[in-house]
């Protein structure tokens, strides 16, 4: 009787410790799991002749496009869940005040019709990459090589793209909308 009762103890005090431990929060920060890749707002950046002091006088532009679920508030700030795929330093043929149509390539030297790939400073990100953006953290993939072709019908301009991001998987995107253009030039 002792042994049976000391079996039902033992097994009480499991299944106690099971119960308990399958309840208890989940204290690791969840990441968005899902990228976004039809993307639905976002912004033009212009910034004029930025890297003419370094001898490079295209106009440069980026695109900072957020699926749903992601956007600006009113400080400038990103919020929500969701993906933000930032495009940095697209370069365009002298004498272009807009993005113009074309297919634009990754790369790592300013030609007209490219954009920077993606870079790790230390763990200060530029260029272009992908964020991931969760409920209390983030995941940054940079992106290492892609291709967009852009056009327009009227005012809407369409994007469709391919990128291989860091961690080696392909990453598809498209936008189909009105963008508004930020000038960057005078700050």
């Amino acid at each position: 009787m002792r042994t049976l009762l000391h079996t039902c103890f033992v097994a009480l005090s499991l299944c106690l410790a099971v119960c308990f431990g399958a309840c208890r929060p989940y204290n690791t920060p969840r990441v968005y799991q899902n990228l976004d890749t039809l993307l639905t707002s976002g912004r033009v950046e212009a910034y004029g002749a930025f890297y003419a002091p370094e001898g490079i006088d295209y106009p440069v532009f980026s695109l900072d496009l957020y699926g749903t679920g992601v956007g600006l508030n009113d400080k400038g700030t990103i919020e929500g869940k969701g993906t933000n795929l930032y495009i940095s330093d697209i370069f365009v043929p002298a004498g272009q005040d807009a993005l113009p149509e074309g297919t634009y390539h990754c790369d790592t030297v300013a030609r007209p019709m490219t954009f920077l790939r993606g870079m790790n400073y230390d763990g200060n990100y530029g260029g272009s990459y992908v964020l991931l953006i969760g409920e209390s953290s983030y995941t940054v993939y940079l992106i290492v090589s892609a291709e967009m072709q852009l056009s327009y019908i009227g005012d809407t301009m369409l994007l469709d793209g391919q990128a291989v991001l860091d961690n080696k998987k392909a990453y598809p995107f498209h936008f189909k909308g009105i963008l508004p253009t930020v000038n960057r030039e005078k700050e």
